[in-house]
C-alpha cells in the first residue's frame, strides 16, 4: 500500500481522521530531551504502563529455553530482563547513560554494549542468536536505521530463530485518544499496521501477528509480530 508523501499513513486513509505529520510542529528533540535521563525515562515508563503489556505479550506468546541467546536491540536501561527468564542475554543501545544504568542493575544477568546495529562489537556478539528483540524501539529510528536492525537480525539469527517485534501502529480501529498521542509520540516514525507488516515481511518469510488495543495509559494500538525464516540475502 503506498504511503502518503508527508506521513507514514496510506494515501487512502482519511486525513481528517488520522491527521498529518504537520500537526507535530513542535521539536520532538527539545520536548523529550529530559527522557535521555535514565531515571526520568524509567519513571515515565512505569507511570504510563510501558512495560506491562510488553511483558504480558512476551510471557504469553514467546517461549524461551534457559540456554537461549537473546539479543535486545535498543535495550534502554535493561527493563526486558524484568520479564525474561534466565537466558544468555546481550543488550545494545546507543545511549551511554542508559547502558550504564542497565549494567548497574542487571550486569550479573547479561552483557550490555553501547552501540548500534553497525557497531562491529555488536555485530560480532549478536551472531548465533535464538531470538532478537525489538520492543518499542523502531518507531524512534529513521527508515535506514530500522533496516539496519532488521538486516542485523536477519543475518545473526540461527535457523529456527525468531524476531520479536512490538511497536505502536496506526490502524483503522484506533482509540481516538491513542491516535492523538501516537501522533505526538517521542518517536516520530510510527507506521500503519500494513506498512510495518510489509516491512518485516521483506526480511522474514513467516510473520505471526497480534494487534493489541487499547494499550498504556494513552490508549495506543500496538502491533506485535513474530518473524521467522529469514529470507536469503
Amino acid at each position: 500500500m503506498p504511503l502518503n508523501s508527508d506521513s507514514n499513513l496510506p494515501e487512502d486513509y482519511p486525513e481528517g481522521i488520522y491527521g498529518s505529520n504537520k500537526m507535530a510542529t513542535f521539536s520532538r528533540d527539545a520536548v523529550y530531551a529530559p527522557l535521555q535521563l535514565p531515571r526520568l525515562y524509567n519513571l515515565v515508563q512505569k507511570l504510563v504502563g510501558g512495560g506491562r503489556d510488553r511483558a504480558a505479550f512476551v510471557r504469553t506468546h514467546v517461549v524461551f529455553r534457559p540456554d537461549d541467546k537473546i539479543v535486545d536491540a535498543g535495550c534502554g536501561t535493561g527493563g526486558a530482563l524484568e520479564f525474561l527468564p534466565p537466558v544468555k542475554y546481550l543488550g545494545f543501545d546507543p545511549n551511554a547513560h542508559y547502558v550504564r544504568v542497565a549494567r548497574s542493575r542487571y550486569g550479573s544477568r547479561g552483557e550490555f554494549l553501547c552501540g548500534d546495529a553497525n557497531s562491529p562489537r555488536v555485530r560480532e556478539l549478536a551472531q548465533g542468536a535464538d531470538a532478537f528483540l525489538s520492543l518499542g524501539v523502531l518507531h524512534h529510528l529513521t527508515d535506514q536505521q530500522i533496516r539496519e536492525i532488521l538486516s542485523l537480525a536477519q543475518t545473526c539469527l540461527r535457523p529456527g530463530g525468531r524476531f520479536i517485534f512490538y511497536e505502536p501502529c496506526f490502524s483503522a480501529n484506533d482509540h481516538w485518544v491513542g491516535r492523538i498521542f501516537m501522533r505526538l509520540d517521542r518517536g516520530g516514525n510510527i507506521k500503519t499496521d500494513q506498512a510495518w507488516r510489509a516491512l518485516i515481511s521483506e526480511y522474514f518469510a513467516t510473520v505471526e501477528e497480534y494487534i493489541r488495543r487499547p494499550v498504556y495509559l494513552f490508549r495506543y494500538t500496538i502491533q506485535a509480530l513474530i518473524g521467522r525464516d529469514p529470507r536469503l540475502r
